[in-house]
């Protein structure tokens, strides 16, 4: 099948297959039209092109292959052009010394340098050579769009890696943390906790280093992290998670929804002494998602509750979303009684 943006390594048969095919276009075409016009001399004509195409040929691929790459890339248009034209003009040349040599006498042709019919013949082999340059430039232009795709992909999954390097860490310190204030209290609820945090090591080890995951899976990370943070913070702490769509056949970028709960946490719950509730709330509707996380305000933050701009785990957040979801998402947020943040992603 032909494709433009094919590439190829060496001249395979394949490659020298195609070119035979737009020549012998060429030579049937010049054939045709010439052999109609001068008394059905069609034998006469495609022995007569056969022979110029031993001009046309070289031309065209010495302009395709040597002058454009030479002059081309470093934009010497005016030579480039001037090279053109002084190279046809030598091509002109031998395919008069062809008028000349050829065995039958082909009528109404001029024979001689300078006529009418050189500069036709000039525009003749531009014309040729430039619908293989075009050809070329085609290709290559495909070409350079796969290799800037190829790197695209390449930077995002770099970058990508070195944003998930750096939030799990950051993750797995806030929730040792949290076990480590068990252990410190005796609390035999550290047991419990350390099964729950084996559970989500095992997904960050095992699951996450993947471009994407089942959302259900995050959605199980999230509620084993509710359940290690209940057991540390008791009948204080009221949680909440509603989960409403079809999240089981939904994939997502994995630890994409954490930092969000770990905000809550971190500066919702953990700086404040009175009775404190988070409320998350899910909906996967077609491909919109929407993730809110609300939570109640500490008493030194009851006006100004920390924004989505600081913290190691938010700025990653933001980035990956960047890479992830270029302009298929929103983050909004509002602070009254309570701090809202609300995430919407067209998956």
């Amino acid at each position: 099948m032909f494709s433009f943006d094919k590439e190829y390594k060496g001249w395979s048969l394949e490659r020298i297959s195609r070119h035979i095919l737009y020549w012998g276009f060429w030579l049937s075409f010049y054939c045709i039209v010439n052999g109609s016009q001068y008394g059905n001399r069609y034998v006469e004509w495609f022995l007569f092109e056969a022979l110029i195409m031993t001009v046309k040929l070289p031309y065209a691929y010495f302009v395709t292959y040597y002058l454009l790459p030479k002059f081309l890339p470093d934009k010497k248009y005016v030579l480039l052009g001037i090279s053109v034209l002084l190279s046809a003009l030598v091509a002109v040349v031998f395919i008069l010394l062809i008028y000349n040599h050829f065995p039958y006498t082909m009528k109404d042709e001029e024979s001689i340098l300078w006529s009418g019919k050189t500069f036709y013949r000039i525009l003749d082999l531009i014309y040729i050579a430039s619908l293989v340059v075009i050809i070329k430039l085609v290709q290559e232009y495909y070409r350079q769009k796969r290799a800037n795709t190829q790197l695209r992909e390449e930077k995002i999954n770099a970058e990508l890696q070195i944003l998930r390097n750096q939030l799990q860490p950051h993750f797995l310190f806030n929730t040792l943390n949290n076990i480590n204030s068990l252990i410190i209290s005796n609390d035999n609820r550290a047991s419990n906790a350390v099964l729950k945090l084996s559970d989500m090591l095992s997904y960050m080890l095992y699951d996450c280093n993947v471009d994407q995951v089942m959302m259900g899976k995050e959605v199980d990370l999230i509620k084993n992290y509710m359940q290690l943070e209940k057991i540390r913070y008791g009948d204080r702490l009221e949680l909440s998670f509603q989960v409403s769509g079809e999240i089981h056949q939904r994939f997502i970028a994995p630890l994409l929804l954490m930092p969000f709960v770990e905000n809550a946490f971190k500066h919702g719950i953990a700086k404040s002494e009175k009775k404190s509730w988070i409320r998350i709330y899910l909906d996967v509707t077609g491909d919109d998602l929407s993730f809110m996380v609300e939570n109640s305000l500490p008493e030194e933050f009851e006006n100004d509750f920390p924004r989505l701009k600081s913290g190691i785990g938010l700025d990653n957040l933001k980035k990956r979303l960047k890479l992830l979801y270029p302009n298929r998402y929103s983050i909004s947020s509002n602070t009254h009684d309570s701090y809202l943040i609300n995430l919407k992603i067209h998956l």
